[in-house]
């Protein structure tokens, strides 16, 4: 009994004790003695079983049905109760009673344990015909295991009483229980199914929706169902001389190919009935195998064999027209998938394309065909030759080979971009297009294009490139004792670098400025931003300017949510006293002669960060040899990315020559490492022999 209740609550708590339980048990309970009484009546002379035990079936359905409900143990105990009654009231000894009683409700743990472990849908459900070939041999299983394991209970009447253990009694029990279960728990079950779809409001509407969905026609279904039984009972009486029986099992292989599981069981049923009648009759084949008891045994034990075989048969054939179903659910979902991913693709404003290794083409969207065919072509247009045929490298020449040659490098992981010029005829002018070329995955092959059209881009930035070419002046101011370079250096993207100069009495003013972002947007700023400088700038004054700057430029700067970082310097010649604002740019050193640096730290935030920020100058001085460099955040970047990085490239400038050359040092140690982004670079040398030059008048 433990065992039965560690079966019901697999691991959840039961749910409430309550008025529908208390009807559920009670109609099972009548229907339990019903068919237990109907069974008794069929008792073998001398033996004290019956030749069939439907109420092995029914205690089964019961168990199930309360699956997961309260009080399960007084399910158990009733079956118990109820068959030591019956056995008793139909003439059963008090021992056969008890241990009939016993073998019953073991029997029904047993088989509810089976299913519970192999058949968990079935249990969750409370009763629903298993589906797959998987649960049918797991009920099949249950169907023995229950019968087989309570069946020694059986033989405790005959040990008591001095008698020898009696194998009849054994597989008769064994026989009767295993047809029982296998026959009629199935129909309960397909009860079960219709009711549950009745109170779902999805009651079947057809053959199919209720399993019976194989190829045979109805009038087959009923022509098998009246000729098997009538064969066995033609084969069982006419020819009953002829002990083989076997021959038989060839209806038992029909019924199971042709006809649905449910036709299946209904027939098991039938044949059970006229097997097990005629051979208690002494009729058949297996009237001369032993007693009365052996006999009826060996038929329960064939019936085992017959339903065994014709559901093993229809659980395969369903397995088979179900994966047929499945495999053409799938192919129909694969093509809708592929028609969607089609049209996805057409719609998608960049080219792709997807080819294999060897060229050829898997996908190409008419964005693609657009841009390497001409606007004008259409899929069916589309010429047979290679579509690289009017690619074109930056330099202007045909690509050699095919795609393997463009990609040759392709990594097994991650992707390249190349920029290439497409012209294909129908089209006025050459197109910049960029080429993101990435391998698919494996266990496919091929490579996967995105294309882009990014001549637009490329035509923004020459246009903001000529603004930034504007923005640097055009020579350098000759001041007396002091030597002035400067070089920008564009990475391939324009960005918001500038610097500027201008020479006012006793010194010169120099700038440098970053404006955050690229494109034709930071450029627009950064022009925007030497404008203001200019025109509130031309004295000695570093602050003001950039106070003023930063006030103009306020809105635009919230606006777009960037900021400028700049350096501005008032060099006074002949003292060399250098008076300087670093608006969070943090980039100037002083290179002296005798080889150390000293960094002029940032004072001030960023233009656009606080715009009401105190500002102020901070001061330095230019010894003759000494050097005063300014650089971009892009030399940063190139060289390493950290202050220190900083330290040792200024460690290893040259002091003694002239600014030119300090600037051209820079850029070539800039130009070695990875340039993300402009550099820019301004050095400002005071002569050696500055000092002993007389003061400016």
């Amino acid at each position: 009994m433990g065992d039965g209740g560690t079966v019901h609550h697999t691991g959840a708590h039961a749910r409430s004790f309550g008025r529908a339980d208390v009807v559920k048990i009670a109609a099972f309970a009548v229907a339990y003695v019903v068919t237990a009484v109907a069974g008794r009546l069929t008792l073998l002379p001398d033996s004290g079983i019956s030749t069939v035990w439907p109420a092995a079936a029914v205690s089964v359905l019961w168990v199930i049905t309360r699956a997961g409900r309260a009080w399960f143990a007084l399910d158990y105990a009733l079956i118990a109760v109820l068959t030591i009654v019956v056995v008793l009231a139909t003439g059963g000894t008090t021992i056969l009673a008890v241990s009939g009683g016993l073998a019953a409700t073991v029997q029904t743990i047993v088989c509810a344990g089976v299913i519970w472990y192999g058949c968990r849908r079935v249990w969750r459900e409370r009763g629903s015909s298993p589906r797959t070939r998987k649960e049918l041999w797991w009920f099949i299983a249950a169907a023995v295991a229950g019968p087989l394991v309570s069946s020694p209970l059986l033989e405790v009447e005959s040990l008591m009483s001095g008698r020898a253990w009696n194998w009849s009694i054994v597989l008769l029990w064994l026989g009767r229980n295993v047809v029982s279960i296998l026959a009629l728990c199935p129909l309960g079950f397909g009860i079960a199914d219709w009711i549950r779809q009745r109170r779902a409001g999805i009651a079947p509407h057809s053959l199919a929706s209720l399993g019976w969905s194989v190829n045979a026609h109805p009038i087959e279904w009923i022509a098998l169902l009246i000729l098997v039984p009538g064969v066995y009972g033609f084969w069982f009486t006419a020819l009953e001389h002829y002990n083989v029986v076997f021959p038989l099992l060839a209806l038992a292989c029909w019924s199971g190919v042709r006809l649905p599981r449910s036709i299946v069981m209904l027939q098991g049923v039938l044949v059970t009935i006229v097997i097990v009648v005629l051979t208690a009759r002494g009729r058949g084949p297996f009237g001369d195998v032993g007693d009365a008891t052996t006999q009826v045994a060996a038929a329960q034990l064939y019936v085992v064999l017959v339903i065994v075989i014709a559901l093993a048969l229809a659980a395969e054939r369903d397995s088979r027209e179900l994966l047929v179903r499945e495999l053409a659910t799938a192919r129909g979902n694969a093509e809708s998938q592929a028609s969607l991913f089609e049209t996805i693709i057409d719609t998608i404003t960049e080219g792709v394309r997807v080819v294999r290794p060897d060229g050829s083409t898997i996908v190409r969207n008419r964005a693609a065909d657009r841009l390497l065919f001409g606007p004008d072509t259409t899929a069916a247009e589309t010429p047979v030759v290679s579509d690289l045929a009017h690619v074109r490298d930056p330099e202007g020449r045909r690509l050699e080979g095919d795609h393997r040659a463009l990609f040759e490098h392709l990594p097994e992981r991650g992707s390249i971009v190349t920029e290439l010029l497409v012209h294909p005829p129908g089209m006025s002018s050459e197109r910049v297009v960029t080429f993101t070329a990435t391998r698919l995955p494996a266990p496919a092959e091929g490579v996967v294009t995105v294309l882009r059209d990014v001549t637009a881009e490329h035509a923004e930035l020459r246009r903001a490139a000529q603004v930034q070419a504007g923005l640097l002046p055009t020579g350098s101011p000759h001041v007396p004792g002091y030597d002035l370079a400067a070089r920008f250096v564009p990475a391939g993207s324009v960005g918001g670098d500038f610097y500027d100069w201008y020479s006012i009495d006793h010194g010169v003013v120099i700038t440098l400025a970053d404006v955050m972002g690229k494109g034709m947007g930071a450029a627009i700023l950064a022009a925007t931003t030497r404008s203001l400088l200019r025109a509130h700038g031309g004295g000695e004054d570093v602050v003001q300017p950039l106070i003023e700057a930063e006030r103009g430029m306020a809105r635009d700067l919230d606006k777009t949510g960037a900021f400028v970082t700049a350096f501005r310097s008032f060099v006074h010649a002949p003292t060399g006293e250098v008076a300087y604002v670093d608006a969070g740019h943090g980039l100037s050193a002083v290179l002296t002669h005798d080889g150390a640096a000293r960094r002029l730290e940032s004072n001030g935030l960023p233009l656009g960060v606080a715009p009401d920020e105190m500002r102020t100058a901070a001061r330095e001085k230019l010894e003759p040899g000494d050097v005063l460099l300014v650089v971009s955040d892009g030399v940063l970047d190139a060289i390493g990315g950290s202050v220190d990085d900083l330290a040792d490239l200024w460690a290893e400038l040259p002091r003694d020559v002239p600014a030119a050359d300090v600037v051209e040092a820079v850029v070539q140690r800039a130009a070695a490492g990875e340039m993300d982004d402009d550099l820019t670079v301004l050095a400002l040398r005071r002569s050696p022999d500055a000092g002993s030059q007389p003061p400016a008048a």
